[in-house]
């Protein structure tokens, strides 16, 4: 069975879109995963699925999500190999090792159109950083990511796709959950 990183968009944000990872874990075991597990409350779940494909892989879990937690979301979905080469791409080296958590990793649902990606990749962010490759924007925020111009909902509507991200931490403690390979 192909293992699945799954990444649910925007649960467990304040009091909205409330899913206990327990509970999730269970909902997707009794939905036919095996060896679910989950890092912290945001959604980050590794799982081993009867579906060949990274499609059916989310629609599977936006199911079990809807059904099981009455939330509506999309779920993004990577391979052990994809987080991997995300990892070994890391466009900013010295600021994932020194705060982790100013990295961050928008995954995104489907290919960005080119038009859109020239614009942000000529465009200065100065103070902040940004890199774009594949299915993945890496920002480097010099400070708190709400305080930024590239902020995940302005770039993702830039784009025309939908995505999800994640911090450079929460990337290596997901790649930590996998399966060796």
């Amino acid at each position: 069975m192909p293992e699945w990183v799954l990444l649910p968009r925007a649960i467990n944000l304040g009091a909205r879109n409330k899913v206990a990872m327990p509970q999730l874990r269970q909902a997707l075991t009794v939905a036919g995963f095996d060896d679910v597990r989950t890092y912290v409350q945001s959604g980050n779940v590794v799982a081993r699925s009867r579906h060949r494909s990274a499609s059916r892989a989310a629609q599977a879990v936006e199911a079990v999500i809807h059904a099981e937690f009455g939330v509506t979301t999309s779920v993004v979905v990577r391979t052990p190999q994809q987080i991997r080469d995300v990892l070994a791409w890391n466009p900013f080296p010295s600021e994932a090792a020194a705060r982790p958590t100013g990295v961050q990793v928008i995954h995104l649902d489907a290919p960005p159109d080119p038009a859109g990606v020239a614009p942000l990749l000529e465009s200065d962010w100065s103070p902040d950083a940004l890199a774009v490759r594949g299915l993945e924007v890496c920002v480097c925020y010099a400070a708190a990511s709400r305080a930024s111009r590239l902020q995940h909902a302005p770039l993702l509507k830039r784009l025309g796709v939908g995505g999800t991200a994640r911090n450079w931490r929460t990337l290596i403690a997901i790649e930590a959950l996998l399966s060796p390979g």
